[in-house]
C-alpha cells in the first residue's frame, strides 16, 4: 500500500529551478518530478512534522522544483522507509527523515534490515530529544531512589515504544549502569511511544522510559510521576525533574537525534545546500516554538557533524544491544 503522500507546494517556475548553479541541469521531465521526503513515522509524529516544515523550506528555496512530498512509510523500526531511500537514485529526488536509531541501533538488533545501511549517507541533524523516566502512582514510588529500592526487592514491568527504540535503550542502559539484574525489569514493547504512554497513564504498566513530548501534561495533573530525564540538562517543560547525573549517575545522559539522510552518492553541493536549509529553518522563531512544543532541541549539524554523531552513538548502543540480547528476528 502506498504511504500517505501530502503535497506541500505547487510547481515553481522551471526557469528559476534550472538556473540554480549547484544542481546539474536536468531534463525537463526529470525537473517536473516531485522531490520525496520519506519518513519512518506516521503523520502526527514530530519527525513527520519536521519533514513537512523542511519540505516547505525546500519549495521556498526554489532549487528543488515546486512540489515536495512527505511520504510516510512507518514500520520495522524505520527499516521500511530506509530501504526505499537506500534503493533510490542519488539525484536529490528522494530523501529520508528518521531518528538516529535507524542507523545506530537497528543493525545490531534486526536479523535482516532489508537493505544495506552503507547505501545511505548523512545530510543533516535536525534537533535532539531525550527520554523521561515515568512511574504510575500505583507503582508506589515518587523518586528514583525509591524506584531502585523497589526494583531490588522485586521485578517490575516497563513500557517502551518497541524493541530497539529510544525508551527501550534508555531503560536497559540505565539498568546496566546501576547494576540491576535482568529480572528486575521486564520489557513490555508497544507499537510506538504513544500507545506505551497511554497504557502507563492508565496504570496498565507501572513504569517506562518514554519520549518527553507527550508527558508534561500528565505529570502536571498527577496522573504519572516523572523521576528523571535522560538529557544532560533539565528540560524546560519539566523544570522540576532532575537529570540522571544530578541523581548520582554522571555520564549516563542519553539523547537521540532526527537525521536527514540521502542515497549514497548525492552530489556534495546538494548535500551542503540541504544542510544549509535545515540550519536556516531551525533558526526561525516559529520553528523554534514548534520544536520546543515537541521537546526537541534546535541543534543542527551538517554532513560531517551528523556522521560524527552516528559514529559516536553506534558503538554505545551496539554494546547495550549485545549486553541485553536485544534482537528482532
Amino acid at each position: 500500500m502506498n504511504g500517505l503522500r501530502t503535497v506541500l507546494g505547487r510547481r515553481a517556475a522551471l526557469a528559476a529551478t534550472l538556473g540554480t548553479p549547484f544542481l546539474p541541469r536536468p531534463a525537463r521531465a526529470q525537473a517536473q518530478d516531485a522531490v520525496r521526503i520519506l519518513t519512518a513515522f506516521p503523520p502526527g509524529a514530530a519527525t513527520d512534522g519536521i519533514a513537512r516544515m523542511l519540505a516547505e523550506r525546500m519549495i521556498r528555496d526554489g532549487s528543488w522544483g515546486g512540489t515536495v512530498l512527505v511520504d510516510s512509510r512507518p514500520g520495522a523500526g524505520g527499516n521500511l522507509a530506509s530501504a526505499l531511500a537506500a534503493r533510490a537514485r542519488p539525484d536529490g529526488r528522494t530523501l529520508l527523515l528518521t531518528i538516529d536509531t535507524t542507523l545506530t541501533v537497528n543493525p545490531h538488533v534486526y536479523a535482516d534490515l532489508g537493505y544495506d545501511p552503507g547505501a545511505l549517507e548523512p545530510v543533516a541533524l535536525l534537533g535532539t530529544f531525550a527520554q523521561v523516566l515515568l512511574a504510575h502512582p500505583s507503582a508506589g514510588v515518587s523518586t528514583l531512589p525509591e524506584l531502585l529500592a523497589a526494583l531490588r526487592n522485586g521485578g517490575m514491568p516497563y513500557a517502551s515504544g518497541g524493541v530497539g527504540t529510544p525508551g527501550h535503550l534508555a531503560m536497559e542502559a540505565f539498568r546496566l549502569a546501576v547494576g540491576l539484574p535482568e529480572a528486575s525489569l521486564s520489557h513490555v514493547p508497544y507499537r510506538g511511544s504513544g500507545p506505551a504512554l497511554t497504557d502507563l497513564v492508565a496504570g496498565n504498566v507501572p513504569v517506562g522510559f518514554l519520549a518527553i513530548s507527550g508527558a508534561p501534561d500528565f505529570v502536571r495533573d498527577g496522573r504519572v510521576r516523572a523521576l528523571a530525564v535522560s538529557s544532560a540538562e533539565r528540560q524546560d517543560t519539566l523544570p522540576g525533574v532532575p537529570t540522571l547525573a544530578e541523581l548520582g549517575f554522571p555520564g549516563l545522559d542519553m539523547e537521540f537525534a532526527n537525521l536527514l539522510l540521502a542515497p549514497r552518492g548525492l552530489p556534495a553541493p546538494m548535500r551542503q545546500r540541504l544542510a544549509a536549509i535545515a540550519t536556516e529553518m531551525l533558526g526561525e522563531p516559529l520553528v523554534r516554538v514548534r520544536f520546543a512544543a515537541w521537546n526537541l532541541t534546535t541543534r543542527t549539524e551538517g554532513p560531517e557533524g551528523t556522521a560524527g554523531w552516528i559514529a559516536r552513538a553506534t558503538p554505545r548502543w551496539g554494546a547495550v544491544a549485545r549486553a541485553t540480547g536485544m534482537r528482532v528476528v
